[in-house]
């Protein structure tokens, strides 16, 4: 009786195996021995007569396995098992693929297509849920576990060749020979002669999958960024299996043991605001990274602005109300009062028909409404509508009620450059405590002492926390004009590997202080928490894209109930491919957000970083020249090399209409 040893190939299971490319069958008899349980079908590239010719071993394997049950094939080419006569329309839990190789001398173009090919061909006999797993000699996988780690171009780029398939590779695991007592490697250059398996790894793919498919073609019009537009309708904050939301109930619940809370809902607070919200909009600063729905006659994604018809058909994307949320439902009080519009992310639609009705739906025969003249709306041209950038610009729309920490959760939208640290949309948690005049600075000492003890609670004891001053930050933030100058503090986060702005704290401007906050009779201090920044530090969670993954793979490693446990990365080593874009800019026409912006909404969170690389002025023509690098790497998705370069076309054409450069 053989013993089950820790191997990654004989992990335990009941299921159907598929073996491809067997030698002389004593993997597959290893396998077999352990796997009492398991249905195995093994299978060789060339006929058994060939197979007896060429290895001495095999008709004792072979008599073996037929002895236990296993199912044996031969001249089954792998990559063609969809297509073979055995194998076609059955499913398995798992394929293995041991030490491919096309035979003869080494040539990497060929191996890497016959990777390819086999996970083109594998697929379609995989069970949803099922593995396939690919050993491959020391140094060939092209995976930082490798070790030595080869150059890219120099190894098989296994992670790479997986991605045709629409695989992801799932874990690494380095191959063991003592795990398969009676394994013998044959094979070298087509001969039965042994080869070196030690270093060797064990690649294990599995396909993504998608919760539910994302509907991406209801952007109520080309005035909503895409991007920002999917992003908004997930509302993560209220999916009890995401960690967003999971975090934000925690928080709560340990705000509560030490204040009396009120907790506003976030469809109580507008999501797309007037920007006349804003005292600043106008000026230069943090105001141009707003997500505007009108921009000096055109939209967001540079085409003819009709933002208000948008927004009467945005609600035809919203979720049909009910009786259980439209009783939830907290209506500001600006919903009341047609000269203050709003747009809520909620069902309920009559915050909306109030703006639709002063955007003259109501008055106006045709379908298409601008706002550039005001002459429809009766509204002067400066009002133009933004998502909101805070939700400090909500406050004059919520009911604070008195004596209560009153938190509200949203998500917010701020234009940025593209790299992993900073995405355009994300979630905030706001607290707001009101004192009296002479209790404020009490007040605000008690929220900063619990805001520092709660979050303590929840990250690793590894990561340090830290109190910061105005002066230790940039000020460029949407978030610090609406603090009294000298109050404003931060909770910062570090490792040893980087810092993280957690929180930003202190007393909130009144009107006397030029603040766009109507409330003079009132004196409050209220901290904004990032709670992306903060899921990712507690969950330990390596890329922030992950947050807006839709697969289960993510999914399944969250509950309600759980206690903070590390999240395990689904997708590993994920392939990387490297594009640059040169091009002319048109005087007086060039935007880099909007770049970045048309970037996003092509190929979504798939780029994960774009960089200025070179830039430079022709001394004759005084033009301006520019060369950005786009780093395609999706962190849970297969992305292959060809559909990187298909959304870079795109991208460059896209770049070319509407921000009228000259391509180089």
């Amino acid at each position: 009786m053989h013993t089950v040893l820790a191997g990654v190939m004989n992990r335990d299971t009941d299921g159907n195996i598929l073996l491809v490319g067997e030698g002389d069958f004593s993997f597959a008899l290893s396998l077999q021995q352990q796997l009492h349980h398991a249905k195995l079908t093994a299978t060789s590239y060339v006929d058994e007569a060939s197979v007896l010719q060429l290895h001495q071993n095999a008709r004792k394997n072979l008599a073996a396995l037929k002895e236990l049950g296993s199912e044996i094939c031969h001249g089954v080419d792998a990559t063609q098992l969809e297509t073979h006569s055995v194998l076609k329309g059955r499913t398995f839990d798992r394929v293995i693929f041991n030490f491919p190789h096309t035979g003869g001398k080494s040539n990497i173009k060929r191996n890497r297509a016959l990777l390819r090919e086999f996970f083109m061909s594998a697929v379609p006999l995989l069970h949803p849920l099922g593995k396939i797993m690919v050993t491959l000699c020391r140094g060939q996988g092209g995976t930082p576990a490798d070790q030595p780690i080869r150059k890219w171009h120099d190894s098989w780029q296994v992670a790479s060749m997986a991605t045709y398939g629409g695989l992801i590779l799932n874990e690494v695991v380095p191959f063991r020979l003592e795990d398969y007592m009676d394994y013998k490697s044959t094979g070298f250059r087509s001969q039965d002669k042994s080869f070196h398996t030690k270093g060797g790894m064990t690649h294990i793919f599995i396909r993504p999958r998608p919760r539910c498919n994302v509907d991406e073609t209801d952007v109520p019009h080309p005035g909503f960024n895409k991007y920002i537009w999917t992003r908004i309708k997930r509302r993560l904050n209220e999916d009890p299996s995401h960690p967003i939301c999971i975090l934000r109930h925690r928080l709560e619940e340990n705000f509560r043991d030490k204040f009396n809370i009120f907790i506003l809902p976030s469809i109580s607070v507008p999501l797309i605001i007037p920007n006349k919200f804003l005292k600043c909009s106008k000026e230069t600063g943090p105001y141009d990274k707003h997500y505007t729905l009108i921009w000096d006659g055109k939209s967001n994604c540079g085409m003819d602005a009709t933002p208000l018809m948008s927004l009467i058909e945005a609600k035809k994307c919203l979720p049909a109300v009910t009786a259980e949320n439209e009783s939830e439902t907290k209506v500001c009080d600006c919903s009341q009062n047609t000269q203050c519009p709003a747009f809520y992310n909620s069902g309920i639609t009559k915050e909306l028909d109030a703006f639709t009705e002063l955007a003259g739906e109501k008055h106006c025969d045709t379908k298409t409404i601008n706002l550039l003249d005001g002459s429809s709306t009766g509204l002067p041209c400066t009002d133009r509508f933004k998502f909101r950038a805070t939700l400090l610009e909500c406050l004059s729309d919520m009911k604070i009620q008195e004596n209560c920490l009153n938190i509200v959760t949203g998500e917010v939208c701020h234009k940025c450059e593209i790299e992993c640290k900073s995405l355009p949309v994300y979630y905030e948690m706001m607290g707001v405590l009101q004192c009296n005049s002479h209790g404020q600075e009490c007040s605000l000492e008690a929220l900063k002492s619990e805001l520092f003890a709660v979050i303590r609670k929840f990250i690793p004891m590894n990561v340090e926390l830290h109190w910061l001053s105005g002066t230790d930050v940039d000020t460029t933030s949407v978030i610090v004009p609406y603090f009294k100058p000298g109050t404003v503090c931060y909770v910062s986060a570090s490792d040893k590997n980087s810092n993280h702005l957690l929180a930003t704290l202190g007393c909130l401007q009144d009107e006397n202080s030029g603040s766009c906050i109507a409330r003079s009779h009132m004196h409050m201090c209220a901290f904004v928490l990032n709670l992306d920044v903060l899921a990712q530090i507690v969950f330990d969670i390596s890329d922030r894209r992950l947050l807006w993954t839709n697969d289960e793979n993510f999914y399944c490693q969250f509950s309600s109930k759980m206690t903070t446990i590390p999240y395990q990365n689904f997708s590993v080593y994920s392939p990387q491919y490297i594009h640059d874009m040169s091009f002319w800019e048109n005087p007086g026409c060039f935007d880099e957000y909007l770049l970045w912006d048309i970037i996003r909404d092509i190929a979504e969170d798939n780029v994960k970083e774009v960089s200025l690389i070179d830039m430079f002025t022709n001394s004759k023509s005084g033009r301006v020249s520019r060369c950005y690098r786009l780093i395609y790497q999706s962190c849970d998705k297969a992305l292959s090399y060809h559909e990187s370069w298909d959304m870079q076309k795109e991208i460059r054409l896209t770049t070319e209409k509407i921000l009228h450069v000259d391509l180089r």
